[in-house]
């Protein structure tokens, strides 16, 4: 065979020997190797704790948009609606000059017949804001069987806020009141105000006690004719006072009360510093957002 033709073909089994090494499946050993290896997570690898299976969900809580309501309102009777209030509401309020007791302090519910109802002796009533309850009352006069609640201003919404600080007076440096009061213990003024609203006339004295905590729509108790009453109706009085009312009694008409009950009475009613609102305004206005 010609040189060049020998050539040739070492160069071909040459090329041939290591296109095959190329193709040679890897060792058992170097399989184990690199399996090892890929099990094995690199400083690069290590997942992130937000990464991990076991990660603790976000408690955060959303922060409100400026359409979102901030408060709720309920309505304060039995089988009733805020728009049905209207049709039971026998006395309206009517606001007197401060240092007077004359008027209405509040707004009335009650009727004779509605539905199969013959009396509204006996409906329950609830809270109409949360808050914490800060006067229950003994069967006196005027208010009888009583429960008031305080539910701080900065809890409304913007827009509630804004009206309800509107309508609030500019207290006469010298209040001058109906009636003998005797000298009252003025509230510590610190410029937080709060929404009271008072429920009287209750069937019995309530359960709960002041300093508990009280929810939108919880019962309060039921509608009844104790105190100053000649008909069996809920009496509910809203006022916009300086927060943490000391309001721990109070009664007056009668000289065997207390100092302190006719003081108190005196100040939640004649001071100045607990102001009366309708309470239509929270019932009625819709969409109080900020």
């Amino acid at each position: 065979m010609p040189s060049d033709q020998v050539n040739m073909k070492k160069g071909f089994l040459l090329i041939l020997g290591f296109w095959l090494a190329a193709c040679t499946p890897l060792s058992q050993t170097a399989v184990l190797e690199s399996l090892t290896q890929s099990l094995v997570p690199t400083q690069t690898e290590t997942p992130l704790p937000s990464q991990t299976a076991t990660q603790i969900p976000s408690t955060s809580t959303a922060v409100p948009t400026a359409t979102e309501i901030l408060h709720t309102v309920c309505c304060p009777l039995e089988e009733e609606t805020l728009d049905s209030l209207r049709l039971i509401l026998i006395n309206p309020l009517k606001i007197p000059p401060i240092g007077h007791d004359d008027g209405h302090h509040g707004v009335d519910f009650a009727y004779f017949q509605r539905g199969e109802r013959e009396s509204i002796q006996g409906i329950e009533v609830y809270a109409i804001l949360s808050g914490k309850v800060v006067l229950t009352l003994e069967d006196d006069i005027p208010y009888g069987y009583t429960v008031m609640i305080e539910t701080p201003l900065s809890e409304l919404s913007e827009n509630l806020q804004q009206t309800l600080l509107a309508g609030y007076l500019e207290i006469p440096e010298e209040v001058v009141t109906q009636g003998q009061c005797p000298s009252m213990n003025i509230p510590v003024l610190t410029g937080e105000k709060s929404v009271y609203h008072l429920y009287a006339h209750l069937e019995t004295r309530p359960s709960i006690k002041p300093g508990d905590s009280v929810q939108c729509g919880e019962l309060l108790g039921t509608v009844g004719n104790s105190g100053l009453s000649s008909n069996p109706h809920l009496h509910l009085e809203t006022r916009l006072g300086p927060s943490g009312a000391d309001l721990s009694t109070m009664a007056f008409y009668n000289p065997t009360y207390s100092e302190k009950q006719r003081s108190t009475y005196c100040l939640w009613r004649m001071s100045g510093y607990y102001q009366l609102f309708d309470p239509f305004i929270i019932f009625e206005t819709e969409n109080w957002d900020t």
